[in-house]
């Protein structure tokens, strides 16, 4: 609309037209459109108002603060019923339309009085007064006048300040009170005559702190000093008005809510839109955001999934946890699952379909039945059971299952429209193959933004640790780092205010204190609100209708400066059920599914399925969305839940839960619950069994859990799964448990030469060599030691050790010839093999018969 086309009228008149009452009767279903489009006029009024404020310093004109001067100006539309002079005001659909606003102003009065800064803001909260009323007289004529008269003198009047006793803080400390709703009747029930009209709680306490500015110098702490501040707070009705704006009563607030909106991280966002746009022309493959615990790493993911949806992409999360309570590559198999979920779903007809599965059997060859172990859900792109009787031993199978992958996300990406985003989380708990197959996945390029989240400062993790050698070897790709750093006091302070629905401005001497004990770390900041909570010293305020809060004894509470300390301080006032829970969930892990849970409720003669729902009201647990899982809501509170148990009955835990679990899964069908089982066995440790029968029963699940790791390529897990199970063998095992030594020594020894472990290879090797009865049982040590012989280089070493074995073993050497021979025979071969392409390297089957590949 131009300027000619808009019509320009008095703000009463508009109320007039607009307002929801006729012929004396309140529309009450007119009544919230009304209350909308009134609080877009207020809006702009104090934004006219907070200009004029910030450039006039000879202040505005008391006079012009009326309803008569306030000018709206709306577009035109003719209507017959209107009055003469406004009757093109309307939007020619509805004859009571509030909405076709184009602009709010203030004519200057021909009396040019500025009056005192908190006169006009009196003034103003006048003029809402009768704009939010919609011409409902809220206050007499005869006492407005008489307080209009005393608000336009050089000296205001001051009125009687008491305490309502009706809204005593929890504390017992009565607060101070705002002054103007206490010296007469009119004003001891305007807010609740205001109410009656259908106004909002915020809007009628914004009022009345407009209105208490009457006093002056004795205005309550809450009345208004600028018209900014007026201004700030009906920006946040109308942007957030789910938190600014609702209703509320004591029982409907009795919790915290932790809002989603991320403040002070407009930096991290910009770097993660640029990240994103520079990875679509091939600059990056995507991001690692780092900080300390708290700081709101994961949730920056949100940011990275409404990416996805602007981008009619597809956003895939999965988490690691410290505990490693869930199978090798259940993570990465868990994301690439769902990928496959959703391509299954979303393809876009048969002949697609038909498509993609060809390229996959093409690219992906008999081995796919490899990968189908960790994803199964490729069933669904591709056939898979004429495939079952392939071997799924390779010469490598490690590296098998990783160029498996990344040429499954290869192939998808080219066929599937969309962009893919993939967010893993924790990633300094993630085991070792997991991470070497996040080296091979950084390869695909094209259409997969990937972001990886990690802890820094953790000083459990040692500079040899394998997530610090990838960290160090990822540099080669293009991953933009991101640094999020704890929040300044401007961020703290607008968290605390989203998050007790409270203005920002009132806010501001609690967050002074939260601020400076926290340091701006976000959990610590959430969780510190809740002690307050929970200690009634943040409390509802049924006068305020919101949050409020005993300033003075926060002052002068003795706060933890640690979040661990604060969480276990706030746990141990917990009742007894709920703490005994905590500690058994901590045990399990940063979640638990609902098999574990009925497993120990069982074992513990405790309904821990009820403790849960009562741990996730008190925000201590979180029911994982579309799984039968519950998790912590963050590690430091599992951290703090775990070190509530006492140091010398912590592996017992362990240690009983596991041997519980156990039993319910020998069959073996559940992995999942196997490797929990094992898992808190191995936690427990040898030592602490009460029955010396049990330990080598604990050290064949160990073996069989190392098996399983290797059949998914995991030699990491294995290697430690394998550790375990010598661990606990009994002193005499050699002669007590002889087969089941062998079969751990052997498989130790080759899953560490796999991992290029040496020291450790050759450790396992020569004991199998020193202490096997039988020739046959030191075979494969033998080709163990032969193999950590070549990977140091040292092949002159490893022949002449062959050599050794082969006449040992009554195999005659001399069709061998010389050294030299034999190295160019060698070479040869290896020049042979490096012309096959990699498929057909990688589907070469591994020799079976132990004399054969020694021999060899």
């Amino acid at each position: 609309q131009t300027t000619q086309n808009l019509v320009q009228i008095t703000l009463r008149e508009w109320i007039e037209i607009s307002s929801p009452k006729r012929n004396g009767f309140v529309a009450v279903e007119e009544v919230p459109d009304y209350i909308e489009a009134a609080l877009h006029v207020a809006l702009e009024l104090a934004r006219c108002l907070a200009r004029s404020e910030e450039f006039n310093n000879d202040g505005i004109s008391l006079a012009s603060i009326s309803a008569e001067n306030v000018q709206v100006q709306v577009a035109p539309k003719r209507h017959a019923w209107l009055p003469q002079n406004i009757k093109d005001y309307g939007d020619g659909t509805d004859d009571r339309c509030r909405h076709n606003i184009h602009g709010v102003l203030y004519l200057p009065s021909t009396d040019s009085t500025a009056g005192c800064n908190s006169s006009r803001l009196f003034a103003l909260g006048v003029v809402f007064l009768e704009l939010f009323s919609y011409g409902t007289e809220i206050l007499s004529g005869d006492v407005l006048k008489s307080i209009q008269k005393s608000a336009a003198s050089s000296s205001m009047a001051m009125m009687c300040i008491n305490i309502d006793d009706s809204d005593v803080p929890p504390s017992g400390r009565p607060r101070k009170r705002s002054a103007v709703d206490k010296n007469d009747s009119n004003y001891a029930d305007q807010m609740h005559r205001l109410k009656s009209l259908g106004v909002h709680d915020p809007i009628c306490v914004l009022l009345r702190n407009l209105l208490d500015c009457v006093n002056g110098d004795f205005c309550g702490n809450e009345a208004y000093k600028t018209f900014a501040d007026v201004k700030l707070d009906l920006e946040m009705m109308i942007d957030v008005p789910l938190r600014f704006l609702r209703n509320c009563d004591a029982g409907q607030s009795c919790q915290i809510e932790r809002g989603d909106i991320l403040f002070g991280r407009e930096e991290c966002i910009k770097q993660l839109n640029d990240a994103y746009k520079r990875s679509c022309s091939g600059e990056f493959n995507g991001v690692l955001i780092r900080g300390e615990a708290g700081v709101g790493k994961s949730k920056l993911s949100t940011i990275i999934e409404q990416i996805a949806r602007d981008s009619n992409g597809c956003f895939f999360r999965g988490k690691f946890d410290q505990n490693h309570e869930i199978k090798p590559l259940s993570v990465i198999g868990h994301v690439f699952n769902n990928i496959c979920n959703m391509i299954a779903v979303d393809i876009f007809s048969f002949e697609d379909e038909i498509k993609l599965a060809k390229s996959l059997e093409s690219a992906l060859g008999s081995r796919a039945w490899v990968l189908a172990q960790i994803v199964p859900s490729l069933s669904k792109l591709m056939p898979l059971q004429q495939l079952s009787c392939v071997s799924l031993q390779s010469v490598d199978l490690a590296e098998s299952v990783r160029y498996l992958l990344s040429t499954l996300l290869s192939t998808i990406t080219k066929h599937f429209g969309k962009p893919i985003f993939i967010v893993f989380d924790d990633v300094q708990w993630a085991d070792a193959a997991s991470l070497q197959m996040f080296t091979s996945l950084l390869y695909t390029k094209k259409n997969v933004f990937f972001a990886f989240c990690c802890r820094d400062g953790d000083t459990s993790i040692q500079a040899e640790d394998p997530f610090q050698v990838w960290l160090q070897s990822i540099s080669v790709f293009s991953l933009q780092q991101i640094h999020v750093t704890n929040l300044d006091y401007e961020g703290v302070n607008n968290l605390i205010s989203h998050d007790l629905c409270v203005s920002p401005r009132l806010t501001r001497p609690l967050s002074k204190i939260i601020f400076n004990k926290s340091l701006g770390n976000p959990f610590f900041v959430w969780r510190l609100l809740e002690s307050l909570k929970k200690n009634e010293m943040i409390y509802f305020s049924r006068r305020e209708s919101r949050f409020a809060w005993d300033i003075d004894k926060i002052s002068d509470l003795e706060i933890s400066d640690d979040v661990l300390s604060l969480l276990i301080m706030e746990m141990k006032k917990l009742p007894s059920d709920i703490q005994m829970g905590l500690k058994v969930f901590s045990c399990i892990g940063a979640s638990v599914n609902e098999a574990v849970i009925e497993i120990l409720s069982s074992h513990l003669a405790i309904n821990l399925g009820s403790i849960l729902d009562d741990a996730t009201r008190k925000c201590y647990m979180d029911k994982v969305a579309g799984t039968k899982k519950y998790r912590f809501v963050h590690d430091r509170v599992q951290q703090a839940a775990y070190e509530m148990i006492p140091e010398e009955d912590r592996r017992l835990y362990h240690m009983n839960f596991g041997l519980s679990i156990c039993s319910h899964v020998l069959n073996g069908e559940n992995d999942d619950l196997f490797f929990t089982s094992v898992n808190q066995m191995n936690q427990g440790g040898p030592e602490i069994l009460a029955d010396p029968s049990q330990k080598p029963v604990i050290a064949r699940l160990n073996l069989n859990a190392g098996a399983k790791c290797i059949e998914l390529s995991d030699y990491a897990s294995a290697i430690r799964y394998f550790t375990n199970g010598v661990a606990f063998l009994g002193p005499n095992h050699w002669n007590d448990q002889y087969d089941l030594s062998i079969e751990l020594y052997d498989s130790a020894a080759d899953a560490a030469c796999n991992l290029s472990d040496l020291v450790l290879a050759e450790d396992f090797a020569k004991t199998i060599i020193h202490r096997a009865k039988w020739t046959e049982h030191k075979l494969n040590a033998f080709y163990v030691m032969s193999k950590t012989l070549r990977k140091k280089s040292l092949l002159r070493e490893s022949i002449h050790y062959v050599l050794s074995v082969l006449n040992e073993l009554g195999e005659d050497t001399t069709p061998i010839g010389e050294e030299t021979q034999l190295i160019d025979r060698i070479r040869s071969i290896m020049n042979s093999i490096a012309s096959f392409p990699d498929e057909t390297i990688l589907s070469f089957k591994m020799a079976e018969r132990k004399q054969f590949i020694c021999c060899m």
